[in-house]
């Protein structure tokens, strides 16, 4: 999607030269007696649209193009000051020139749009942008976890192939274990960031012990690092069961 000529800014442009062009046919439409109290709220309402959507316009096109702004935050504001232009229309053609209401009662209609726009806009804006940032993280967790099970298959394919894999049979089905679990832990909700570190860190341990292990002629040497293989794992587990427990809870 473009940056800057988003759908909603397209639409907010067109609304622009709108009630542009409306202000300046009710200047010149509208005689002097004309120009009551509920005339000059209208004008002056028009205007502020106006100033407001061109202001922002102009930070939508160099933010945009620079990059400094979240895309999100543009179209959720490009979108509600689309909606604001449209309601200023639609109150004036409606509550101005055909129910003709009251000044007290006219204003306070543009006053409520305006409340009930910016902060229902607003809100959007706000739940859009965490929505997008809870989306980038939930997809790095998930990014991490794959790499972590591709390093424990990778491992235990190694040590299957391995001279000494008869010894390590038992590695090999706790490897693939860890594997599965980690596999289907749950990457979508926020927090668990220091127990995700934990089980990276022994993971990392479990390599180099079990390439240690590869690499081994005693067999006094290899009973001895099976027995430290077995412990790491279930360090792993447990470290897996702690980060699982942080992210159920939300820490």
């Amino acid at each position: 999607m473009n940056r800057v000529f988003t759908k909603g800014f397209i639409l907010l442009a067109v609304f622009l030269v709108i009630l542009a062009g409306l202000s300046a046919a009710m200047l010149l439409l509208t005689p002097e007696e004309g120009r009551t109290g509920n005339f000059w709220i209208s004008f002056w309402t028009i205007i502020f649209a106006v100033v407001l959507a061109f202001v922002y316009m102009l930070f939508h096109i160099f933010a945009g193009r620079e990059g400094t702004a979240p895309l999100p935050l543009l179209l959720g504001i490009s979108a509600t000051l689309a909606l604001y232009c449209a309601f200023v229309l639609g109150n004036v053609a409606v509550s101005h020139y055909f129910l003709g209401l009251s000044r007290n009662a006219y204003l306070a209609t543009h006053i409520l749009g305006f409340l009930v726009l910016a902060g229902g806009g607003g809100a959007l804006t706000i739940l859009s942008l965490s929505t997008k940032e809870a989306d980038t993280t939930a997809s790095l967790k998930r990014s991490r976890l794959f790499v972590l099970t591709t390093r424990i298959g990778s491992l235990a394919g190694e040590l299957n192939l391995c001279s000494h894999r008869e010894m390590a049979s038992g590695i090999i089905g706790g490897l693939n274990d860890l594997k599965e679990a980690i596999r289907f832990s749950d990457p979508m909700s926020a927090g668990g960031e220091d127990g995700e570190e934990k089980v990276v860190l022994a993971v990392a341990a479990l390599e180099n012990k079990c390439r240690r292990f590869m690499a081994l002629s005693s067999g006094d040497e290899r009973e001895k690092a099976v027995l430290e293989i077995e412990n790491l794992i279930d360090r792993a587990f447990s470290a897996l069961k702690t980060r699982n427990e942080d992210v159920l809870h939300g820490k």
